[in-house]
């Protein structure tokens, strides 16, 4: 193919600012539009071989119902949400050029696309496919392909799951008026791992983890599965019912498998990490 150009709608953004960065390093010319541009969404939806839309979850239906009757059919248009199932929806209604959904599973602070997973749900597509599959692998990426619901289910648990679980232990830290660096003296490398992973989650935009519970419909089934099953520990442990808890224990460690070895040699290694850090 002759050189691609590439439109991102949003691309004063740090996802789009990152992607902008990889285009370019990989030899397309990248067109840049968002609120704080001269050039419009509508340019780049007309002048691009490829539209990318990375804006706020919440605002990105909105963007493709204005831009997606202006791009060439022979183009491709790609939305960088963490939810599919509307987005590709949208594409596919409001306009008549390929349609993938994509979703980068890291942040944009990445300093490059080795080992990091992204997730495409190939929609209306014959040419762009193997395009987008082979310029991710030739930087690193992990594709993984799947359909927008079942990229929402799964993203449910990844996402839904585990941010509303760590927001409610920061919640709970907050309401027991904990201290979080006494906590930090008195505790193993794990804890300070698992801290680090919640002060890490909440050192991020807000509106967009609002976003994502919130607007990922598979969320509410999962939600109320994690509130049943906490009732359910918090009554054998009030109950002081040693083998119900022994039985809660084994039924989740036969669920995690094998992966429980795994689980435990990587954090091992991450914990040796943490302590030579220290030193």
């Amino acid at each position: 193919m002759e050189k691609i150009t590439v439109g991102i709608i949003g691309g004063t953004g740090q996802m789009g600012q990152f992607f902008k960065k990889f285009f370019e390093n990989n030899d397309c010319k990248v067109l840049v539009s968002s609120r704080r541009t001269k050039s419009k969404p509508i340019n780049c939806a007309k002048q691009s071989d490829i539209v990318l839309v990375s804006v706020p979850i919440d605002a990105t239906v909105d963007v493709i119902k204005k831009i997606g009757h202006l791009i060439n059919e022979e183009s491709l248009l790609i939305d960088t949400t963490s939810i599919k199932t509307e987005p590709v929806k949208a594409m596919l209604k409001y306009s008549k050029c390929e349609v993938i959904g994509m979703h980068p599973v890291f942040g944009p602070n990445v300093s490059s696309l080795k080992n990091q997973t992204i997730v495409l749900c190939p929609a209306r597509t014959k040419k762009w496919i193997k395009w987008l599959v082979n310029i991710f692998e030739k930087n690193g990426a992990k594709i993984k392909v799947t359909t927008p619901e079942k990229h929402d289910e799964m993203m449910s648990i990844i996402q839904g799951l585990n941010h509303f679980s760590t927001l409610s232990v920061a919640y709970a830290m907050k309401e027991l008026g904990v201290s979080i660096e006494e906590s930090l003296e008195c505790t193993s490398p794990i804890y300070k791992l698992r801290m680090a992973m919640v002060g890490r989650i909440l050192n991020q935009d807000p509106k967009l983890y609002a976003n994502i519970e919130m607007m990922n419909p598979k969320n509410k089934k999962v939600l109320a599965a994690y509130l049943a099953s906490s009732k359910k520990l918090q009554r054998i442990i009030e109950a002081k019912n040693t083998k119900e808890f022994i039985k809660y224990f084994n039924e989740c460690a036969e669920f995690f498998g094998n992966f429980k070895k795994e689980a435990e040699e990587m954090s091992d290694y991450l914990i040796e990490k943490m302590v030579e850090r220290e030193k």
